[in-house]
């Protein structure tokens, strides 16, 4: 019984995330990423996973050009290794961001999602969520954080979950670290103390 549980839940997930990705792909709401990819399907990772890992957008170098969250740029090579330092691939983690387009400056450049983009795009970080069965979430940078905190009624403070996988709802915990994009990788400290988070958030975990 309890395998064709598994079964059911895949089927209606499965169905469920495949009506969201077409929502996502219509999805007109922001101005500024007319013509940008929406980085959400079957890429991002399996609907039951070891752990849910949010990220900020797109990377311009990155998953707008590779439709692949956390790939072929810096921080997908700095993500790739701390999955790998904590025993994990990317085969066993679901991967999206706070905004599934990448938000660019007026030079093409990089740039943080406005607040109006965040809320746009709240309602699918949330849908997403619904549809992936994994014991833990993980706000890579302090925009995801706050991000996922608006999905729920309560979440911890950012110094709370910082390091630390902290009981949050519907029987998860959230946990947040730096995000790991190069002025935190290629500085010393700051990833040292990014490494130092993320092995003390998966010994934490639920197994």
């Amino acid at each position: 019984m309890e395998g064709l549980n598994v079964y059911n839940f895949v089927l209606v997930m499965t169905a469920t995330y495949e009506t969201l990705v077409e929502r996502v792909q219509a999805c007109t709401a922001c101005p500024r990423m007319e013509g940008r990819r929406r980085v959400l399907g079957a890429a991002n990772g399996p609907l039951r996973a070891a752990a849910v890992l949010v990220g900020t957008a797109p990377g311009r170098h990155g998953a707008e050009r590779t439709g692949v969250p956390f790939s072929g740029d810096r921080s997908g090579m700095a993500l790739d290794a701390l999955l790998s330092r904590v025993g994990l691939t990317r085969g066993e983690v679901f991967i999206t961001n706070a905004v599934l387009c990448n938000p660019q400056d007026a030079h093409g450049r990089n740039a943080e999602p406005t607040a109006a983009e965040l809320r746009n795009c709240s309602a699918h970080l949330e849908a997403a969520l619904r549809c992936v069965e994994a014991p833990l979430v993980v706000a890579l940078g302090r925009t995801a954080f706050t991000a996922l905190a608006k999905t729920s009624g309560t979440a911890p403070s950012w110094q709370e979950a910082l390091g630390r996988a902290t009981p949050w709802h519907d029987g998860r915990r959230l946990a947040a670290s730096y995000h790991p994009g190069p002025r935190v990788w290629m500085q010393p400290q700051r990833r040292a103390a990014l490494e130092a988070q993320w092995d003390s958030i998966f010994s934490r975990a639920p197994p």
